[in-house]
């Protein structure tokens, strides 16, 4: 089985139990305006010129057909390599490469004993896990036959039949519940959450292993109405998943995203704000934690 990647990124301690290696997989439905990984979005290689390790040396000018100038005419880009290649400095670095269920699994295997002392496992990130169905599935069929745990970290909009078989096969669900207010969730994001939360609801009736994380953004989702709604929801569901835990905003998408040749929006680093989101959780009556 074929998919795309674009980081196998080893040793990682915030995407599930112990230490995991997670596999970021390209392509995702959503365009979050604050997306942490933007160049996880497209599902297909793509260009990352990184302008402050560019030193205008030109080598990459006249082997590629996008460059007739330093900075890359994107309308002409395709994701060659040359570029890459050529390059002195690592200014150019090609995103996203097809790869095999097994050539993911000879990565993931390599720190198995890691997983076993520590009750970690692999994760299965992106962009969109659920964007690349069978791939995605495929790898977890085969860490489970190697005994390897795996979770999954999900905006949650994608086929209901790939949810039903990831759990069946003892997935553990890494599960973004961003706002509760459908119209507004679908202006941030492009989607409504109608489907999140349809997919949410079957895999608490499947009793599945859901940590429910809220990615808030500070002045976007987080202002008392939102968590007042978010409270309501978990109560409402209370003993239905693990725990939740909130996701602050922070700014390292912004310089993925320039490298890309987008503009991110930037909001205030979320950190500073935590204590008082926790606090407001608890004055509201329910206790969420912290991934940070």
């Amino acid at each position: 089985m074929n998919g795309i990647i674009f980081n196998v990124q080893k040793f990682c301690l915030h995407d599930g139990d112990g230490i995991r290696t997670s596999v970021f997989l390209k392509g995702c439905p959503l365009r979050c305006k604050w997306c942490h990984n933007p160049e996880s979005q497209r599902a297909a290689p793509e260009l990352m010129y990184h302008q402050n390790k560019c030193t205008a040396c030109g080598s990459c000018v006249g082997v590629c057909q996008a460059r007739e100038e330093i900075v890359p005419d994107r309308s002409k880009c395709v994701a060659c390599g040359g570029c890459v290649d050529i390059c002195p400095n690592n200014a150019n670095e090609l995103c996203g490469k097809i790869v095999t269920t097994e050539d993911v699994m000879a990565e993931v295997r390599k720190d198995k004993i890691f997983y076993q002392t520590s009750g970690g496992g692999m994760t299965v990130t992106g962009g969109e896990p659920s964007a690349q169905p069978e791939f995605t599935l495929s790898l977890i069929r085969a860490a489970k036959n190697e005994g390897i745990s795996t979770a999954i970290e999900t905006c949650g909009y994608g086929s209901p039949d790939f949810f039903r078989q990831a759990a069946e096969l003892e997935a553990v669900f890494l599960y973004d519940l961003k706002m509760m207010d459908s119209d507004r969730h679908k202006a941030l994001t492009g989607v409504s959450n109608t489907l999140v939360l349809d997919n949410l609801r079957m895999l608490m009736n499947m009793r599945a292993d859901i940590t429910l994380r809220l990615p808030l953004i500070p002045g976007v989702n987080d202002t008392s109405g939102d968590l007042s709604a978010l409270v309501s929801f978990l109560k409402e569901n209370d003993g239905r998943f693990h725990h939740a835990e909130i996701m602050p905003y922070h700014t390292l998408g912004t310089g993925k995203a320039a490298a890309i040749g987008r503009t991110a929006a930037v909001y205030e680093e979320g950190e500073k704000f935590t204590d008082q989101w926790l606090k407001t959780f608890e004055e509201l009556g329910y206790k969420v934690f912290s991934s940070k």
